[in-house]
């Protein structure tokens, strides 16, 4: 979790596909995120994949335990507390705040299905829940 309650999730892109295969996988080593992240074309470098590791776990996302002398990193911030705040800072900085901006925005620009309106308003007529 980051360090207070009131500090916002910050991840840059990398940060996020790292926390995706660790979130994915519930524990992953180093080897385990470059393996995953690693393309037809380009694989990432173990030490960069490292280095971004070790700044998420200073940034309280991730924690380590030691198997013999291997690190295995678990996540310490939950997917849904990460979508929740960068989704709110989202809608804060873009949207003035307003969710309905956003709705509107994906829609004007074909960014959502006629599927995926249909499950927006399966949720909507359900009261918001899903």
């Amino acid at each position: 979790m980051p360090k207070s309650a009131d500090d916002d999730v910050r991840l840059g892109k990398l940060e996020l596909r790292i926390m995706n295969v660790v979130w994915d996988r519930d524990r992953a080593t180093v080897q385990d995120v470059v393996d995953v992240l690693a393309g037809p074309s380009r694989k990432p470098a173990y030490t960069t994949i490292l280095t971004m590791m070790r700044k998420l776990e200073a940034k309280g996302y991730l924690a380590h335990d030691t198997e013999g002398r291997t690190y295995v990193y678990r996540p310490v911030l939950h997917r849904s507390e990460a979508r929740s705040s960068l989704l709110g800072s989202l809608v804060d900085r873009l949207f003035n705040g307003s969710p309905a901006q956003l709705v509107n925005s994906l829609i004007e620009e074909g960014q959502v299905s006629e599927k995926e309106l249909a499950k927006i308003r399966k949720i909507l007529g359900k009261g918001g829940k899903s």
